[in-house]
């Protein structure tokens, strides 16, 4: 069922038609899905019928709604919606005036946000500062030879890492902080040390917080290919680093190379070869569809499931055997009011999908 919500949809009437409370999502959708092969729960295997059986929660990213609308929802908005949607949790936007160090630089406001989360009973998963550079006017990061620049950056993501601990978040999305492909003139070595110290430092600090550092490969970052994917990942070396893969952005690296730099690297398996290649190292997964089309010269377009061209029957075994984590994310982003729709008819898509496939997922 697709419900016919618009871009001034209310929440309340959300609520009314579908016959729920967003304030009492507990009393009529359970918070955490496992996946027990159907049999009765037993409290004497932890509350559930198989011992092997793997948790499995399903978030949205608040970024989906702020994208291309007439007037985009507010980080309120997203978050009603997304109790009364019955999502487990959400990943937090760090732009878009949503979760952002100036709307929440005092300790009261962040008590705020975490008590309105935990009423609405959402888990807060991941927050994910502003993509392509924190601070306007100033080199990115890897190119920065000021100490003073470089200073200005470490500050800014000291901030949100205190954030993330302030409001109970386990996971921060990074990326490299600049576009490609690089401009004809940078040093290519350069970049890639400066990215490489960059996302190590940036991993040590999350390790003691206890927040997992995730990089989102997009296919508008200057490293992109399938092999530079891989090796950069090796070069940091870091165990509190991880890879946050995304369907889309993916499909964009391994089948149709969106802003590769010559020659390009494509993957006669697709993405289900470079998902073997990266076991052990994914850390998050975010999942839509995608038409292989690009969304205004960004990365390959984020659409809802069954609209594009992922075979997810194929990939989700795979997927569901390399990543072992229990968190799945609706990240459909189609710049428009279609938005809401994605996202319920989403929700119920990952459910069916991953229960379909990740129990069965076991590691040689």
């Amino acid at each position: 069922m697709r419900l016919p919500i618009d871009d001034t949809w209310p929440v309340q009437r959300l609520a009314e038609r579908g016959g729920i409370s967003p304030g009492r999502r507990d009393s009529w959708f359970p918070v955490t899905h496992v996946l027990s092969g159907g049999q009765d729960e037993n409290p004497d295997l932890g509350g559930f019928g198989n011992p092997m059986s793997r948790q499995v929660k399903v978030s949205l990213g608040t970024w989906s709604t702020s994208f291309g609308m007439r007037r985009p929802a507010g980080l309120e908005q997203t978050l009603k919606v997304a109790a009364a949607f019955g999502f487990d949790g959400v990943e937090l936007a760090g732009f878009a005036d949503h979760v952002m160090i100036e709307r929440y630089a005092d300790p009261a406001a962040r008590r705020g946000l975490a008590t309105m989360l935990d009423d609405l009973g959402l888990e807060p998963v991941l927050l994910a500062p502003a993509p392509h550079g924190p601070i306007a006017g100033i080199p990115p990061w890897p190119l920065a030879d000021d100490d003073e620049v470089v200073a200005l950056h470490e500050k800014w993501w000291s901030e949100f890492f205190r954030l993330a601990a302030d409001l109970g978040i386990t996971r921060m999305r990074v990326d490299p902080g600049m576009r490609g492909p690089l401009p004809y003139g940078v040093d290519h070595r350069r970049v890639w040390d400066g990215v490489v110290g960059m996302f190590g430092q940036l991993a040590e600090q999350g390790a003691e917080i206890g927040c997992s550092v995730l990089w989102e490969v997009e296919s508008g970052q200057p490293f992109n290919k399938p092999s530079e994917i891989v090796r950069l990942l090796d070069d940091i070396g870091h165990p509190n680093l991880g890879l946050l893969y995304d369907t889309g952005h993916f499909h964009a690296a391994t089948v149709t190379g969106h802003n590769q730099v010559q020659p390009e690297e494509l993957l006669p398996g697709g993405q289900v070869e470079l998902v073997r290649r990266l076991r052990d190292r994914i850390g998050h997964v975010h999942l839509c569809d995608t038409d292989g089309d690009v969304a205004r010269n960004l990365f390959s377009r984020k659409i809802g499931f069954g609209k594009g061209i992922v075979d997810f029957e194929e990939l989700l075994p795979v997927l569901a055997d390399c990543y072992q984590g229990e968190w799945w994310c609706v990240d459909v982003i189609p710049f428009t009011s279609e938005v809401w729709g994605d996202l319920w008819d989403g929700l119920a898509f990952v459910r069916d999908v991953v229960a379909r496939h990740v129990r069965g997922a076991r590691r040689p």
